[in-house]
């Protein structure tokens, strides 16, 4: 289609909008303006928070570091108490090697001794009774069948009443002579008999000193 024809032929596009003379701008006490308000800043709140935060983070290094410092003092006298007690241990082992033989001799001996002088009480009466009872033992086979004679008892009471309490029912009479010493004897004509109470004593005597 050529131009001129085109400018005799109906526009059927659609028209252009429309444009108003003036533009209508809102007024100025109609504009509202939504801002949010400026925050309040305190100063000395946030000084105040910054000091205490430093002082409690100073305060966390220092304990650290004398946490530090004391544990490494406490390993060191530990240290320290180990040698020293390694010493003394090896102090402690050389005297003991020296001492303890004397000391072992010293403390057998004295329990001996003790022990000796608790018990001689108890074996003197045990080693009277026995005495007593092989010397009439001795008696009744020695004068077995002699009955009516007259047997010496020379030594102790003590001994002389036991030595009859077991020769009770024998056909025999005694006599007994109060004589010094610990031994009974028993004499009839040239036979003497006679318990050996002195030798043992003398025995325990010789261990006790």
């Amino acid at each position: 289609m050529s131009a001129g024809l085109a400018r005799y032929l109906k526009d059927f596009s659609a028209p252009p909008p429309s444009v108003p003379d003036v533009f209508e701008l809102p007024q100025a006490s109609e504009i509202a303006f939504d801002f949010e308000p400026e925050p309040q800043i305190d100063l000395d709140a946030l000084r105040r928070e910054a000091h205490e935060e430093g002082r409690a983070e100073m305060q966390a290094e220092m304990q650290a570091m004398y946490q530090q410092q004391i544990e490494a003092l406490m390993a060191s006298q530990r240290q320290a108490e180990a040698d020293m007690a390694a010493v003394y241990e090896q102090r402690m082992a050389e005297q003991l090697a020296e001492v303890l033989p004397r000391i072992a001799t010293d403390v057998r001996e004295l329990v001996s001794t003790h022990v000796m002088n608790a018990l001689k009480p108890i074996l003197d009466a045990a080693m009277t009774e026995r005495a007593v009872e092989s010397l009439a033992q001795t008696v009744r086979s020695v004068f077995a069948g002699e009955g009516g004679i007259e047997l010496v008892l020379k030594g102790p009471g003590s001994l002389a009443e036991k030595l009859r309490e077991r020769l009770t029912g024998l056909d025999l009479d005694f006599k007994h002579v109060e004589m010094p010493g610990v031994d009974l004897s028993v004499e009839h004509g040239d036979t003497v008999l006679m318990t050996r109470l002195s030798a043992w004593r003398d025995s325990v005597e010789e261990l006790l000193k």
